[in-house]
């Protein structure tokens, strides 16, 4: 009987532990999955989202699917939407590829977070081109608070290559990489963009500073993720 009633207690101990793990597993596992994805094959509509067209963007082949290529001259997507919402910490990763247009696009802004109530706060991803057909990354953060831009001329990639690039955010931390590795890093005061801000894909938002190129996938996480969770290019189906 003594043995039968400790049988009994060690299996309701493990029952709860189990629970409490399989919780644990479903709550981080609910957390990772706060990702949207914006995979550009339309001109109209990108995740659900309304999309406003300036110029004329238009929808290309590529080795990863369907594409949009932007001009450099006037072409930009306005996405009716702020991936970020009111994430204190976050990743966003972009998938592009930069033509060689050196010098007259040679800062684009390639994707762009911004409410018209408080361009005081922003995040941009921009690149910088070089006479040598290369370009390096530019990762913007903006707030009443500080802001702060990571670039490093130094840290060159050809262009006419796609490539994947992110910028992270956690704890004043911000991280940049380029297919996975990282590059720069410094320190910040994010502050939440509001809810009604959009998103330029294709320019700055005050229609400035125009990217040529090729844009194919962008993933916004509300979670600083590591290089190993990004959604790289050999993760795509080809």
């Amino acid at each position: 009987e003594r043995f039968e009633m400790y049988a009994k207690k060690l299996i309701a101990v493990t029952a709860v532990f189990f629970a409490v793990f399989l919780y644990g597993c479903t709550s981080q596992g609910s957390k990772e999955l706060q990702s949207e994805i914006w995979r550009f094959d339309s001109l109209t509509n990108i995740n659900g989202y309304s999309v406003e067209q300036m110029g004329q963007p238009h929808v290309v082949a590529s080795p990863f699917g369907k594409a949009v290529s932007f001009d450099g001259d006037g072409d930009r997507l306005l996405v009716g939407a702020n991936p970020l919402g009111d994430a204190t910490e976050f990743t966003v990763e972009i998938i592009f590829k930069a033509n060689d247009v050196f010098p007259k696009n040679h800062e684009p802004r390639v994707f762009h977070i911004e409410s018209p109530d408080n361009p005081a706060r922003r995040i941009t991803i921009e690149l910088r081109l070089n006479d040598k057909k290369q370009w390096y990354f530019d990762a913007f953060i903006k707030s009443e608070k500080s802001q702060f831009t990571l670039i490093d001329p130094t840290k060159v990639h050809p262009v006419g290559e796609w490539v994947h690039a992110a910028m992270t955010y956690k704890d004043r931390q911000f991280v940049s990489y380029v297919n996975g590795k990282k590059e720069l890093s410094g320190e910040v005061d994010y502050l939440t963009i509001p809810a009604n801000a959009k998103t330029s894909v294709g320019a700055r938002m005050n229609q400035i500073h125009w990217f040529n190129g090729d844009v194919l996938q962008v993933r916004v996480t509300k979670k600083s993720l590591l290089p190993s969770e990004f959604l790289l290019l050999d993760k795509l189906k080809k």
